[in-house]
């Protein structure tokens, strides 16, 4: 399973990196693969979850955080100069991240609330901008 869940984090990795877009619209480039990949891949991904919370796995070298880092931090990076905050949030940005963004609540929202993709990448987007910005106002 964990060969399986590092197979999807490195074709979103080719995604974003394969993308000439930048800033919040890298990320929602970024966060609609997501959503499309967890309608396939998702019931997988949950399977194979951590115990452990995301920086933690990151700082400890886990391969799927890494990928799950390789992925998403040029977007991460993007939204934050975007949104005129500074680099040293990107490890709130990560986390703030993978709570919205992870596999069990995409398919929630997709599979359950019966919300259209754009929908979801939508919302969910706009939720982390607000959250971003609400924790930088701290």
């Amino acid at each position: 399973m964990v060969a399986y869940h590092e197979e999807v984090m490195a074709s979103l990795v080719e995604h974003g990196e394969r993308s000439r877009k930048t800033g919040k619209d890298l990320f929602e480039h970024q966060a609609a693969c997501w959503v499309k990949l967890q309608k396939v891949h998702g019931p997988v991904i949950v399977r194979s979850g951590s115990q452990r919370g995301f920086l933690e796995r990151l700082r400890g070298g886990e391969t799927m955080a890494t990928l799950s880092s390789n992925a998403w931090d040029p977007a991460l990076k993007g939204v934050l100069a975007d949104l005129g905050l500074p680099d040293s949030l990107l490890d709130v940005a990560r986390f703030l991240h993978d709570a919205l963004f992870d596999p069990r609540e995409v398919l929630d929202l997709t599979k359950t609330a019966g919300l259209p993709d754009e929908q979801v990448v939508r919302r969910l987007s706009d939720a982390f901008y607000g959250a971003l910005t609400g924790w930088a106002s701290r």
